[in-house]
């Protein structure tokens, strides 16, 4: 934890953009930085959204210029100053990687407890870090 969930649109080619793995890189920096925390724990998760899978304001295929790179970050709850740093920072990151201003990307935060978490089956309620 954290994770990184992307949505994203296919490159000129059809597939999977090209950025994704500049994306990854840039997010998981900053984000490490603006939270003081190792990298080694950031994933990141891309999901290929085609034309016919968004629709905005009603229309389908949307517009070019009206296409959001969406970004869950799956993360413990952290103050509101950290949540803006990290907005800030991988809001930029994903928008130079992408190429594309950085209007086109909306990013939204999903918090838990450590209590609401556990990795390989261990409820990390009982550590005391915060990661």
């Amino acid at each position: 934890m954290p994770f990184l969930e992307v949505n994203d649109f296919p490159g000129a080619d059809g597939r999977a953009p090209v950025a994704r793995a500049e994306a990854a890189r840039h997010m998981t920096a900053v984000l490490a930085r603006c939270w003081g925390i190792d990298p080694a724990i950031i994933s990141c998760y891309f999901q290929l959204s085609p034309a016919d899978a968004y629709a905005h304001a009603g229309e389908m295929p949307a517009p070019a210029d009206t296409r959001r790179i969406f970004v869950k970050l799956h993360a413990i709850a952290r103050t509101a100053d950290m949540r803006r740093m990290a907005a800030a920072a991988v809001t930029r990151a994903a928008a130079q990687s992408y190429d594309v201003p950085e209007k086109a990307v909306v990013i939204y935060f999903f918090e838990r407890t450590v209590s609401e978490i556990a990795h390989g089956g261990v409820l990390e309620g009982g550590t005391s870090h915060m990661t």
